[in-house]
């Protein structure tokens, strides 16, 4: 998890209470505990319990247990914790998703095996409608390690479940 350091160059917090408008890019970390409308670019994303976002996130990597309403890049991983929400679409590396953490709307998972561990995990616990691509493949793999093209997560969580495979 990430945290904002002061001495840490490069980096950006924008503190509870604090609305800010526009872009920001940073080399290192950038902390939203306030409200932030627009695009962000860096490495990491640490937006806190109290934290907004809405616009457009491009990161390696985003923890998020406030509440996110954007297009999301997180190149290697996006975590949503317990008191999280992220709505819109996300592409990203891999999804790691605490019990309590919320998911709405459209999502590509790369093609990585801890991406294919993260969508197993969690598919059992949420509802997820998931594509997989159907081209027949030389020596193809079994059935449950077919490549997920579109996972789709809803809420609640009292939908039925649908398994990976």
């Amino acid at each position: 998890m990430a945290t904002f350091r002061p001495e840490e160059e490069d980096s950006v917090y924008i503190g509870q209470g604090a609305e800010l408008t526009g872009a920001i890019k940073a080399r290192g970390s950038i902390v939203i505990d306030g409200s932030f409308d627009g695009e962000i670019d860096c490495r990491h994303l640490l937006v806190g319990p109290t934290g907004v976002v809405k616009g457009k996130i491009e990161v390696s990597t985003a923890d998020i247990s406030g509440y996110v309403n954007a297009e999301i890049a997180a190149r290697d991983l996006l975590a949503v914790r317990a008191m999280g929400r992220v709505e819109g679409k996300w592409d990203c590396g891999a999804i790691e998703v605490t019990r309590g953490g919320v998911l709405n709307g459209a999502a590509h998972v790369a093609e990585t095996e801890s991406g294919r561990r993260v969508v197993e995990e969690l598919s059992e616990k949420r509802a997820a409608i998931i594509e997989f691509d159907e081209t027949p493949v030389m020596n193809e793999p079994p059935p449950e390690l077919r490549r997920v093209t579109k996972l789709q997560l809803r809420t609640p969580l009292r939908a039925p479940r649908r398994s990976v495979g």
